[in-house]
């Protein structure tokens, strides 16, 4: 799949489905991908593990 920023990268939030998404504008980690392309997230207020699903577009990469 291209364009998926690859797995343990930091990527912040830019766009989100929900206008009042609180997770708009943090970072987190990329921790595995879904069937359909989509971009699972760890953020540092999650157990271990855990994760939330998003659209590669939505994210920029940023280490």
């Amino acid at each position: 799949m291209a364009n998926l920023p690859p797995i343990n990268s930091v990527v912040k939030v830019i766009k989100t489905v929900v206008e009042k998404d609180t997770r708009l504008g943090q970072t987190g980690t990329v921790i595995q991908y879904s069937g359909h392309g989509m971009v699972c997230v760890h953020f540092s207020d999650m157990p271990t593990g855990q994760g939330i699903f998003f659209n590669a577009h939505h994210l920029q990469i940023i280490e």
